[in-house]
């Protein structure tokens, strides 16, 4: 019934409807906390200005009722993901559990009911609106943790409206030591936006240090792939601002990711090279060049296959980009194919290994072994066609060494 109570209904009928509401035994609503919860977040703002005080008289006696169930009254409602018939372990202390439990939809509801179409910068949370964030915040169980991502999801707007609030209550809810960093940092980080520049000087400290403390969780790879991405932002489009980064303190943030969140990173790097105007050479060169770090623990497999999968989006600064990253390039032996598209045309333009067929057989002897172990699958194609495109290439030293070991493999 809740549900399905239609929209238009008669103010008088909306109003026996509310007051049967507000009069609910707090075990009913505990019953109903999920059903109560979204149905709050969905029309909240529509109760108040229907009538303030009873709208109001509503929510809190929802929320009392759902505090007065307890720890598991507070629970979200998603539930355990297996794979293979065995359960993944997963935190429960993320933003997807946040928006699928009853507080977390409460915490949402009240940011609706903020005031006015838009905001003014400065312009202020209301206290009534403060206080029952901060209510949520010492629920029992996981309603705290829900509401806390909640509420830093919106982070970046609420530095915006209200920083003073913003840095005394929300903020320090990020240190690392804090009971709720957990919490805090996941709903933060879903949020996806790149944080506003005086929170980024504010917080500058706290992102410096997010790894390797941030792989401690079990989150989805992608959430610390935002926070890799917030850094490099910072670095490439701020560098050397107090809302940015230096070059030796990006250069600390990459030494301290895994392998992997750097690989990842190398494609975030390519989006920025297609994304911008001449951002290959621009941004991503010099990015490289100066920035990444050069130990050899550090010229992996997998960041070798990350690296060309870089190149064969570079287009015609091709050349640029292999020099500035030839040097992060190691011998591999791979059964996945990282140079396929080195051999195919895509929309109809010229493939890079015709463009480019000499910077080519340097990338191919730079990544290929002295010795195979396996078939090279792809490396025959690209010969063939740096043979077809420079035949005054077949002669050079590095392509006799490749097409030997094409013959003997």
């Amino acid at each position: 019934m809740i549900n399905d109570l239609p929209e238009d209904i008669s103010p008088r009928l909306r109003r026996v409807f509310l007051h049967r509401l507000a009069q609910l035994p707090h075990d009913v609503i505990a019953e109903l906390r999920h059903t109560l919860g979204r149905w709050l977040e969905k029309n909240l703002v529509a109760n108040l200005l229907f009538d303030e005080g009873l709208g109001w008289a509503v929510y809190d006696h929802v929320v009392d009722g759902i505090l007065c169930g307890g720890a598991k009254a507070a629970e979200s409602g998603l539930g355990e993901v297996s794979q293979g018939g065995e359960v993944v372990e997963r935190s429960r202390r993320t933003y997807g559990h946040a928006i699928n439990g009853p507080l977390g939809m409460c915490a949402d509801a009240l940011f609706h009911a903020v005031p006015g179409d838009t905001q003014e910068a400065g312009s202020l949370i209301p206290d009534y609106i403060k206080y029952r964030v901060e209510r949520l915040f010492a629920a029992p169980g996981e309603g705290s943790d829900h509401a806390v991502s909640i509420t830093m999801s919106k982070l970046n707007w609420l530095m915006f409206v209200d920083p003073s609030w913003t840095q005394e209550r929300l903020i320090p809810l990020l240190a690392f030591d804090h009971p709720a960093s957990e919490p805090a940092w996941n709903g933060f980080l879903h949020s996806g936006r790149v944080p506003w520049p005086p929170l980024a000087e504010v917080i500058k400290l706290l992102l410096l240090d997010l790894f390797p403390w941030i792989d401690s969780f079990h989150w989805d790879r992608d959430i610390s792939d935002v926070a890799a991405q917030w850094l490099g932002f910072m670095r490439v489009f701020h560098p050397d601002q107090t809302d940015g980064l230096s070059k030796s303190q990006m250069r600390s943030v990459l030494r301290s990711m895994s392998d992997g969140a750097r690989n990842r990173f190398i494609f975030w790097l390519g989006r920025v090279g297609q994304g911008n105007d001449n951002g290959w050479v621009n941004l991503v060169v010099p990015f490289v060049d100066e920035v990444w770090p050069r130990e050899r623990e550090y010229r992996t497999s997998a960041s070798v296959r990350a690296w060309i999968g870089l190149l064969d989006d570079t287009g015609v600064s091709f050349l640029a980009v292999y020099f500035a990253v030839k040097k992060f390039l190691v011998p591999v032996e791979t059964n996945e194919h990282p140079f396929y598209r080195f051999t195919r045309e895509i929309n109809g333009e010229e493939t890079i290994t015709t463009r480019f067929p000499e910077a080519t057989l340097d990338l191919m002897d730079s990544v290929t072994p002295m010795v195979l172990t396996r078939p090279a699958y792809e490396l025959p194609k690209v010969l063939a066609v740096i043979a077809e495109a420079a035949p005054a290439l077949t002669s050079d030293i590095r392509y006799l060494r490749l097409i030997d070991l094409v013959e003997r493999s």
